[in-house]
């Protein structure tokens, strides 16, 4: 019995670290490959191609809009009229990063509502976390039951922003996994 609590607990501890985000801090993304998505409530989807690089907001069969691009961190609103895209390296950013680096893409259909750069949700750029080759700066959570749009800083900031305006509504002190 105690070899069989020992396996169990080694096991545990084996798939806690694979699914870890700093033991794939540094692992290459996937290649892209064709992906959809839904809105929380699924009456709506976005159905991304790679080649051509679309973005087709669905329901049911019924497509009712496009945009251009294939987005490997992105999330679709409830309302099916909104679409937020993530930073393309979703955590990890490079290591020669700029305060203006893009951080979160605001969408409504197929125009830029706001742009959310670096400088806008890290306030010290010393609190980034080094990984092999990148710094990680926090990462998207997604949409809440109330409709904002909701990412989580390694400086322990969780900020909810207004899905329509891109504008942050709530900032609030929540410890980052692994802080």
């Amino acid at each position: 019995m105690a070899s069989h609590n020992a396996h169990v607990i080694r096991l545990t501890v084996l798939v806690a670290l694979l699914l870890s985000p700093r033991v794939h801090a540094d692992a290459p993304p996937r290649a892209p490959a064709d992906k959809s998505l839904c809105a929380p409530s699924g009456i709506f989807c976005a159905q991304m191609d790679v080649d051509p690089a679309e973005t087709r907001i669905v329901t049911g069969h019924r497509i009712l809009w496009r945009m251009p691009g294939w987005y490997r961190d992105a999330h679709l609103a409830d309302d099916g009229e909104h679409f937020v895209v993530g930073y393309h390296g979703r955590n990890l950013l490079q290591q020669d990063y700029k305060p203006e680096t893009v951080m979160i893409t605001f969408w409504r259909r197929d125009e830029i509502i706001r742009r959310v750069t670096l400088s806008e949700i890290i306030e010290d750029e010393s609190n980034l976390k080094p990984t092999v080759s990148h710094f990680l700066w926090g990462h998207s959570v997604g949409f809440d039951c109330q409709g904002r749009f909701v990412i989580h800083t390694v400086e322990n900031r969780r900020i909810a922003f207004d899905a329509e305006t891109g504008v942050a509504i709530e900032v609030r002190q929540e410890t980052y996994p692994g802080n």
